[in-house]
C-alpha cells in the first residue's frame, strides 16, 4: 500500500512538472528533459518527497547519459541534472563523485565539475570523497599537481579517509612520481567503482599511461621494448599494474588490455 501511495505521489509530481516546470527548456529538448525543471521550481513541486524524486532523477540522468554516449557524445544538460538532484538531496554522494568525473571526461566541463564539487563540500564538509575527487580532477585532467595535493591533503584530514589519501597528497609533490601517482589513481578508480563505465575509463587511463612510457622509452633510446617488464626494468615504470580478469601487455607496437578467457 505504501509503495502504491508513493507511486501515485510521483505521478502527480511529474504531471505538475510537465505543465509548469520545464518552460525554460528549449522546445526541441523538452521531451528529453521533461523531469528536470528549473531549480527554483523543483523544491516547491516535490512536496516533501525530495529524496524519492532525487532517486528517480538519478536514474533518468543515467538514461540521458547512456543515450548520448551511444549517439552524439554531447551532454549539454548533465550539469543541470546533477545540480537539481543535489538540490533535492544534498547528502546524495554519487553525483558529486561519479557525476563530476563524467562532467570532466565526457562533457569536457572540468570548470563546472570543480564548481559542483565546491557545492558538495559545503553541504557535506565531513566527507573525504568529495575533496579527493577534486584532487583527482586537478591531477589527471588539469595536470596541476600542486593544486591536486592541496585537495588530497584536505581529504586526508577527514574522518574515515583511507591512509592512501595522505600518500597521494605527498606523492603529487615529488618530482618523478607522476607515472606512479597516475597509475595508482586509476587503479583506485577501478577498485572502488561498481560502474562498468568507470572501470572501462580506468583501464583506458592505465593503458594510455603505459603507452606514453612506451613511446618515451623509444624517444630516449631509439628502439622499442618488447614487454612492460622491460620498461619496469629500465626504470620507466614504477610497477606493472594488475587488474583482475586480464593483463596489460604490448602487442604489435601498442599497449593493450587483454581479458582472460
Amino acid at each position: 500500500m505504501k509503495r502504491l501511495f508513493l507511486a501515485i505521489i510521483l505521478i502527480v509530481l511529474l504531471a505538475l512538472i510537465e505543465i509548469k516546470g520545464f518552460r525554460w527548456i528549449p522546445k526541441q529538448q523538452r521531451e528529453e528533459l521533461l523531469y528536470f525543471p528549473s531549480n527554483k521550481f523543483v523544491k516547491a513541486t516535490t512536496a516533501g518527497f525530495d529524496l524519492l524524486f532525487a532517486d528517480f532523477l538519478w536514474i533518468e540522468t543515467g538514461t540521458y547519459f547512456g543515450k548520448h554516449r551511444r549517439s552524439d557524445k554531447s551532454y549539454p544538460y548533465l550539469y543541470h541534472m546533477l545540480d537539481i538532484i543535489t538540490d533535492l538531496d544534498p547528502r546524495f554522494i554519487p553525483p558529486y563523485t561519479l557525476g563530476t568525473i563524467l562532467l570532466t571526461t565526457e562533457a569536457r566541463k572540468s570548470d563546472l565539475a570543480l564548481k559542483f564539487l565546491d557545492k558538495g563540500m559545503k553541504d557535506n564538509p565531513e566527507l573525504w570523497q568529495i575533496p579527493f575527487t577534486k584532487g583527482f580532477i586537478y591531477y589527471i585532467h588539469n595536470k596541476n599537481p600542486s593544486e591536486a595535493s592541496k585537495w588530497f591533503l584536505l581529504a586526508s584530514y577527514k574522518k574515515d579517509a583511507p591512509e592512501m589519501v595522505q600518500k597521494f597528497a605527498t606523492w603529487t609533490l615529488i618530482h618523478g612520481k607522476g607515472v606512479e601517482v597516475t597509475l595508482l589513481l586509476y587503479l583506485r578508480l577501478y577498485d572502488t567503482s561498481s560502474s562498468e563505465i568507470f572501470k572501462e575509463k580506468a583501464i583506458k587511463g592505465i593503458s594510455k599511461t603505459l603507452s606514453d612510457q612506451y613511446k618515451q622509452f623509444h624517444m630516449d633510446k631509439g628502439f622499442y621494448v618488447k614487454s612492460l617488464f622491460a620498461l619496469y626494468k629500465n626504470g620507466y615504470l614504477p610497477f606493472i599494474p594488475k587488474i583482475p580478469g586480464g593483463i596489460f601487455r604490448i602487442e604489435n607496437g601498442e599497449v593493450i588490455f587483454q581479458q582472460f578467457q
